[in-house]
């Protein structure tokens, strides 16, 4: 059965909530969502398809990373290797890790010394996070390269009211540690926010007992990070605020090879990203201008030294440095009632540096790689609303880059709410590009070196998809059909000696959820991701992306004072890549469960614990890498 068709019978099962559906959900509306049109828009006005996670849900819930938070997003895949700190990849409805732009307060983190500028979610931790964003399919109308798969946002809380603050701190087994703290508040024009978040733990050997023999050496791979935030801003007059935000990430992972314990292997990272801008509203609100700029520095230090303990003849002592600088000038305009205009224009340099020193005795052998590239997009979009419940955006980008030339990308999409019957119907048509990495264009050595000629990578796809609430939305429920296709793709193709604009690929299905709060001291949430990527030259499925996906979770709040969630991760069938071999293989699917449980001993002190991988099930989510056995934590948390 395709997937279009599994879609069609999914939406029949749906279709008899449409005809039990109630009047005007009542109570208060959803909070408004930022990344899918740069401006806060109400939810109701989206057209296409998005979650937000607030922070409130990550507390309940213990997510401390940006990564635990994704892993339960429907048409979104993680894959870690190993514990925390270790690689964190995301996929996003089948398309490629680095066709997922990723932003915290505006900057992009994408890093561009990267081989192909993937972001790495590993370092990301999730204190005092206002929400995170995640806005599926292609979105390079709005943010030019590599918006392909979509757009992930992480933004900061801002201060309001009061100086407040929390202080938490955890400890789970195998002495692995969180803490936390913030103060936020306001003080007449100016309001501040400014987090610490550190996280240590031995880490177990990514390794997977396969590979080592009885008796054999087996070590650990402690992983420390240190986060420091912050957001200020001030009023300048009753129509002008300047903010700024500031984030340093400082992290230490010891690390191993695929299938090989590596005890001398060490890699370092630190990350700052800084932003400043103007946002403004005036003519009583008919115009909102934001300008600012971004400067970001990510630096990373891998070095290794040769193991006596295992059969590793290398010494590599590698030192990569990625910088950016942002600028941007973004409007909204609201010509009528019925009828808004956004436009803008952003600015992107980037800049790449790599020096690799490595050691095979008795010779050696060093690289070096040097790149800069600069690109400028204008956009526009419009957005009507000529009747009650109807809204229709169309737009157009055409993007300018000093290396490969110039891109044009458009979007447009539909949605229809009915309130008589809350029932939203959406759709939508896009076209998308990712602009080389510099070390696609720049990356210098005999083997699948880079290659200044190559070319963006293209994509086009659509959705269409219907959600419905029920009983003043105490049922709410949708599903929604994607289909995309790529190409261009950048691969090594024999003879393996430089990088080529080589493939094409696809990718198509459905994601589905139902949430119910049938007591005020119950909620209940289903979603379900149905995914076929890949690659149409050779008929073969792309790597790492799970076909099936299912995700329910509970919570239960008996009394007042406590809460208690349990949910169900399980991830089927997928194909990837043999640790040994490096054939095509299908690795086993595994059921993760957590529990989580929070009681408020008094207004001001909490204490809560949780269990993950509760089932202690052995699986790689990566071929080749050991995923975290069980693991208990015990915490408490208090405010002020």
């Amino acid at each position: 059965m395709t997937p279009f068709r599994r879609f069609l019978l999914v939406l029949l099962l749906f279709s008899p909530v449409a005809a039990r559906a109630q009047t005007e959900p009542a109570g208060t509306l959803p909070p408004l969502v930022v990344t899918a049109d740069r401006f806060p828009t109400d939810p109701d006005k989206i057209t296409s398809s998005y979650t937000v996670v607030m922070q409130e849900e990550m507390q309940r819930r213990q997510l401390r990373t940006a990564g635990e938070v994704l892993k339960t997003v429907p048409g979104v895949s993680v894959q870690q290797s190993g514990g925390p700190g270790t690689q964190t990849s995301v996929f996003v409805r089948g398309s490629n890790s680095n066709h997922v732009l990723v932003l915290v307060d505006g900057i992009t983190v994408n890093d561009p010394s990267t081989p192909n500028g993937a972001p790495d979610f590993a370092h990301l931790l999730t204190e005092n996070l206002d929400r995170i964003e995640i806005v599926r399919g292609p979105m390079s109308t709005m943010y030019g390269s590599q918006a392909i798969g979509g757009v992930i946002n992480l933004v900061t809380k801002a201060g309001k009211g009061p100086m407040n603050g929390v202080a938490f701190t955890e400890l789970g087994t195998r002495m692995w540690s969180n803490s936390g703290a913030y103060v936020r508040g306001s003080e007449g024009r100016f309001n501040y926010n400014v987090t610490f978040a550190g996280t240590f733990t031995p880490n177990d050997t990514p390794v997977p007992a396969r590979f080592t023999p009885n008796g054999g050496y087996v070590d650990i791979d402690p992983y420390r990070n240190l986060t420091f935030a912050a957001r200020l801003g001030f009023e300048i007059n009753d129509n002008t605020q300047f903010n700024w935000f500031g984030r340093y990430i400082d992290t230490k992972l010891n690390y191993d090879q695929t299938g090989q314990e590596d005890p001398n292997a060490n890699g370092y990272t630190s990350q700052f990203y800084t932003r400043g801008e103007i946002e403004g509203s005036y003519f009583n609100g008919r115009w909102k201008p934001v300008i600012g700029v971004n400067y970001s520095t990510i630096t990373r230090h891998d070095l290794d030294y040769a193991s006596p303990q295992v059969p590793f003849p290398f010494n590599i002592d590698s030192l990569f440095n990625g910088r950016r600088l942002q600028g941007d000038f973004k409007n909204l305009v609201t010509v009528t009632d019925e009828v808004e205009v956004i436009a803008g224009l952003d600015y992107d340099r980037q800049w790449a540096y790599s020096n690799t020193l490595s050691s095979i005795a008795p010779g050696s052998l060093a690289a070096q790689a040097w790149g800069t590239m600069s690109q400028t997009g204008l956009y526009g979009q419009l957005r009507l609303n000529p009747f009650t419940g109807f809204n229709l955006n169309v737009g157009g980008r055409i993007d300018f880059n000093d290396t490969f030339g110039n891109v044009g990308t458009w979007r447009a999409g539909a949605s229809y709410l009915w309130a008589p019957t809350d029932t939203k119907v959406k759709a939508s048509y896009g076209t998308a590009f990712k602009a080389p990495s510099l070390f696609e264009l720049y990356g210098t050595g005999f083997f699948c070196g880079g290659n200044r000629n190559i070319q963006p990578e293209y994509s086009r796809g659509y959705e269409v998809g219907v959600e419905q609430g029920i009983f003043d939305r105490k049922v709410k429920a949708g599903i929604t059909y994607f289909f995309n296709t790529y190409s261009g793709l950048i691969q090594c193709p024999p003879p393996f000696t430089s990088l080529q604009n080589v493939a094409n690929a696809q990718s198509e299905g459905f994601e589905t959820f139902v949430q119910i709060s049938p007591l005020k001291w119950l909620d209940l949430y289903f979603d379900y991701t149905f995914t076929i990527a890949r690659n149409v030259d050779a008929n073969q499925p792309l790597v790492r992306r799970p076909q099936d996906v299912f995700n329910v979770r509970a919570e239960v709040r008996p009394w007042e004072d406590t809460l208690f969630g349990i949910g169900v991760l399980q991830v089927s069938s997928r194909t990837d890549f043999n640790a040994t071999t490096g054939a095509i293989m299908n690795p086993s699917p595994y059921t993760l469960l957590r529990a989580t449980v929070q009681y408020d001993v008094i207004k001001s002190v909490q204490l809560f614990a949780r269990a993950e991988n509760m089932l202690n099930r052995v699986y790689e989510e990566p071929e080749g890498f050991q995923a975290p056995y069980f693991q208990a934590f015990f915490g408490v948390k208090a405010r002020f």
